[in-house]
């Protein structure tokens, strides 16, 4: 695997197991993660958007880390940029209009937009899946 490649691939892991993470403390304990986000929750509606947030969360996290080593389908790479790339606008944006103030606010878009920009080169080259690829990667070897 090209070294270009391996970062990619590792940079999609990375990604994946803090969101995989996430989206499991989100669908345990939602209310804190918020908290810790966003600052202190305005009503316990809050817990179920956590709930369904942290699914949407451990199904991004499942996708990349099931990739088998060799470097992700463009599906997978192009799914983690627009997902990076837009958490960061959105938590910024409510950062920078202090409409979030939680203490993990800042590092977290941080995160999100390093993730998205060191993605985004591997999004545009990335190879896309075909059905003979699908096929071969469930063939027994």
């Amino acid at each position: 695997m090209r070294e270009e490649d391996q970062l990619g691939a590792a940079m999609v892991r990375l990604s994946a197991g803090l969101e995989f993470g996430t989206g499991l403390a989100l669908l345990a304990v939602p209310s804190v993660v918020i908290k810790l986000l966003i600052g202190p929750p305005a009503a316990e509606r809050l817990a179920l958007i956590g709930r369904v947030f942290g699914g949407a969360l451990v199904a991004l996290g499942v996708a990349g880390l099931l990739a088998d080593g060799e470097p992700p389908t463009r599906g997978v790479v192009c799914a983690f940029t627009s997902y990076n790339a837009s958490t960061a606008a959105i938590l910024g944006a409510a950062g920078a209009s202090e409409a979030a103030d939680g203490v993990l606010l800042w590092p977290v878009v941080v995160f999100h937009a390093g993730a998205a920009a060191a993605l985004a080169p591997h999004a545009l080259r990335a190879r896309p899946a075909t059905r003979a690829r699908l096929f071969l990667r469930r063939s027994p070897r």
